[in-house]
């Protein structure tokens, strides 16, 4: 028996409201079926979580850090090049 998410109590409260008399059945992690008394059966798809956006900072992070470690990578080619160059063996 798996326990029991706060999504999902949620949901459940939601539906109860909604559909009185029903059961809520979670049939997948976006899925569930809600029967009646009479047997009649109803699909609901939900989606798991809300899409967060990235503030300013997660977005400028998320392009100075690869900038930064292609800057290093060129730094460090060039003193190869430049020793090469000056006749330094490696």
């Amino acid at each position: 028996m798996r326990a029991k998410t706060f999504e999902e109590y949620r949901i459940r409260a939601k539906t109860a409201v909604q559909y009185p008399g029903w059961r809520l059945d979670i049939t997948g992690p976006g899925t569930a079926v809600m029967t009646n008394i009479m047997g009649r059966r109803r699909l609901l798809t939900f989606r798991r979580c809300r899409r967060l956006r990235d503030g300013p900072i997660m977005r400028a992070a998320k392009w100075i850090v690869p900038a930064v470690i292609l800057m290093g990578g060129m730094v460090v080619a060039t003193g190869w090049i430049i020793a090469l160059v000056m006749g330094v063996r490696l």
